[in-house]
């Protein structure tokens, strides 16, 4: 009798573990799938201007990679600030105190926009030498095309240097709001802003007009600076919200 009595309370205990770990898993995948999606839409994105300038010819696919990889670059300074953004914002929402996640979401955004402007700056002072560092001008086979490289490198990275603050405020604010846990609006309003505006505006001006590659950046400008500002919307309006409800 005991011994079933033992038995029986083992396998519940072994059930509700089970239950546990399911309940974990599909909370994990709630979270990470909209996040896979958010990197997904942004990667597609920049991707499809790769794919825009192979259509208009290898010099302007060139000058496209050389100033992708020099963006990339500076990305990475805001994708770490982002990761800092989400655990600190992370670690407030679960004390609960919302005035505190919002003091300090709003240092990394001030934060990400000065090391933006300051990289902007950089590209605007050298955006005629960077594109040397990865072109030989010795071989005179291929001189004229290095040219012609170059000056369309140096002209997508002034559109470039403009959109490092947008670049960079959408990844860090993106990681503020996976710290408060908000993903699922956040993919979709990447995907509104890349999709339904940023890539149309980048095909029209790229392939349709004479702008060539600097169309395309152009219409990669409007779709991360649409998306930082969505995104920034819905930071506000959560924040506000959390503490509105607290105070109540």
């Amino acid at each position: 009798m005991f011994e079933q009595i033992r038995n029986l309370r083992y396998n519940t205990q072994k059930i509700h573990k089970v239950k546990a770990q399911l309940n974990l898993f599909k909370r994990i995948i709630s979270l990470g799938f909209p996040s896979a999606l958010q990197m997904f839409f942004e990667v597609t994105f920049f991707t499809s201007a790769v794919w825009m300038s192979g259509i208009l010819g290898k010099n302007p696919q060139a000058a496209n990679q050389i100033a992708l990889n020099l963006s990339s670059m500076t990305f990475m300074v805001a994708l770490g600030v982002g990761v800092t953004a989400m655990i600190r914002v992370g670690n407030q929402k679960g004390k609960n105190n919302f005035l505190e996640l919002r003091r300090i979401a709003i240092s990394t955004f001030f934060l990400i926009f000065i090391m933006d402007v300051v990289f902007a700056l950089f590209f605007v002072a050298t955006h005629e030498y960077l594109p040397w560092l990865y072109l030989d001008s010795n071989n005179p086979l291929i001189y004229d095309d290095v040219i012609i490289v170059v000056k369309l490198a140096s002209n997508l990275l002034l559109i470039a240097a403009l959109f490092q603050i947008s670049d960079g405020l959408q990844a860090v604010v993106l990681g503020a709001l996976r710290g408060l846990q908000d993903v699922n609006l956040p993919a979709l309003l990447i995907f509104m802003a890349y999709g339904l505006f940023g890539f149309p505006i980048a095909y029209y001006l790229g392939i349709k007009t004479d702008l060539g590659a600097s169309g395309i950046w152009i219409g990669l400008l409007f779709g991360l600076t649409l998306s930082a500002s969505l995104l920034i919307w819905r930071f506000q309006y959560l924040t506000k919200k959390l503490i509105l409800n607290q105070n109540i």
